[in-house]
């Protein structure tokens, strides 16, 4: 039965990657022989070099919170270093506006977080980079995510973005305060955030109307609060 249990520890041991030291035996045990349990003692020497490095199989890494492995790390990194200044009202709609974009990968590595100011979380957010150098601007970011929440309201994405340039951008933007200035691109954003998280068509398409409409109220979040 111990000899049994010793092989037990052996191989859960095995399993998780773990190097240790079989119990030895007690000295009633030391009776029973590995010959007496029938147990060749060659191939069970031959069968502990099986334990090489090639092998051995790595336990499964845990999954991120997005589907993306580049949005998981962005989303990640955005609520840990953004807690005070939160460009997202939750990690998972993180993760559904860096899925959204035509490029997730571009879209994480044009707006990496870096620093946890006020500035620098508004510049690692949605209403980051203008623009360029493969970087999705945030007009054509705010527009990618309206188009697939609001597919009825607007013809087209040109269309939204024409409207969009004119809007001004916050300096600052925290998806989780309360906004003031109606009509702005920051309002526009926490109702865009407010559309993700409708329960059902009618109050959906209700807030694409406000977004239009430029009506901004106050919004209801989980970061920061």
């Amino acid at each position: 039965m111990r000899a049994r249990r010793a092989a037990a520890c052996m191989f859960a041991a095995w399993v998780a990657g773990c190097q240790v030291v079989a119990p030895l035996p007690d000295a009633e045990d030391g009776e029973t022989s590995a010959a007496g349990d029938g147990i060749d003692s060659g191939a069970a020497a031959g069968d502990a070099g099986d334990g090489s490095p090639a092998s051995w199989v790595p336990p499964a890494q845990e999954a991120g919170p997005c589907e993306i492995a580049a949005c998981s790390a962005h989303c990640a990194r955005s609520m840990d270093l953004c807690e005070l200044t939160p460009q997202y009202p939750s990690v998972e709609a993180c993760c559904t506006v860096c899925e959204a974009m035509p490029s997730p990968e571009g879209y994480a590595g044009c707006r990496a977080a870096e620093t946890g100011d006020p500035a620098g979380c508004t510049a690692a957010g949605p209403l980051g980079p203008e623009g360029g150098a493969g970087c999705v601007g945030r007009c054509e970011a705010m527009c990618t995510l309206y188009a697939a929440v609001c597919p009825i309201e607007l013809a087209d994405i040109a269309a939204c973005e024409a409207l969009c340039a004119a809007l001004p951008a916050p300096q600052v933007f925290e998806a989780c305060g309360p906004l003031a200035a109606e009509g702005s691109l920051g309002c526009s954003t926490q109702q865009i955030y407010a559309a993700l998280g409708a329960v059902d068509k009618k109050a959906r398409d209700k807030v694409c109307r406000d977004i239009l409409e430029g009506r901004c109220p106050k919004p209801a979040c989980t970061a920061g609060d």
